[in-house]
């Protein structure tokens, strides 16, 4: 009848009650303003890799889009030897790229994904794709040759193609080249090492980002016995990117 209320049972209306509390009530939290992300940033800068870690594998966590979390994360994973992980590293490098597929980085992800697989491959019992590996790594030198080899060739004015030799001319003229200097090796650069600074930061003011912990440390294994044994005035050598990377 109209003008009568509607009387639930007394657990109908305790379920309402606790659906509505359950219900999102407090503000979405994003990346950049989570403690954990700003805290894995500040391990990074001062070389506790592993204290990092842990920080952006909470935030991976807890918030569901949150990209660069997962890329240093899978940096990380990948990187650490306590804590190497390919697999792990895979699936937070491709959770990156789905949150970012606009990002400067894809290139460079796509690439730690590749070296993952690497990773994964080179580990498998018995090595069954050595042979594999050792191809691709032949491929990718005569890759490099070759660019090397087509820039020489075109700084001379040569033709790229074999074939243009075949073309027949009216007149064929002998013309010496001009000699060029073949392009030099890029030059290993020194940074002396400023309060405040680490391998992280340092990687990412020469490189861009921080994947060149290891080449910078590799470099200078004469004198750092570890990743944070930096000191203040301390010269560095910064090796050249490899062509082709």
């Amino acid at each position: 009848m109209i003008g009568r209320s509607i009387k639930l049972p007394i657990p109908a209306t305790m379920f309402l009650l606790a659906l509505v509390a359950c219900g999102p009530t407090g503000p979405v939290i994003n990346e950049d303003d989570d403690p954990a992300f700003d805290r894995g940033r500040s391990y990074l800068k001062v070389g506790k890799e592993e204290e990092a870690l842990n920080e952006f594998l909470s935030v991976t966590r807890r918030i569901l889009e949150c990209p660069q979390s997962h890329l240093e994360a899978g940096r990380l994973l990948l990187s650490l030897e306590s804590r190497k992980d390919p697999v792990s590293s895979i699936y937070h490098f491709r959770r990156y790229l789905l949150l970012n597929p606009e990002s400067r980085e894809v290139s460079k992800v796509e690439q730690l994904i590749v070296s993952a697989e690497r990773e994964i491959i080179r580990d498998l019992p018995g090595k069954p794709y050595e042979d594999y590996l050792q191809l691709i790594a032949l491929q990718e030198e005569n890759a490099k040759l070759k660019r090397q080899v087509d820039d020489y060739k075109a700084r001379l004015g040569a033709p790229l193609d074999e074939s243009v030799h075949l073309q027949r001319s009216e007149a064929p003229r002998v013309v010496a080249p001009s000699p060029v200097t073949p392009p030099q090796p890029a030059q290993v650069r020194s940074y002396r090492v400023q309060k405040g600074d680490s391998l992280y930061a340092i990687s990412r003011k020469f490189y861009g980002d921080s994947s060149h912990i290891d080449r910078i440390f590799q470099a200078n294994r004469d004198s750092l016995p570890s990743k944070n044994s930096l000191k203040v005035g301390q010269t560095l050598r910064i090796p050249p990117v490899p062509q082709g990377r």
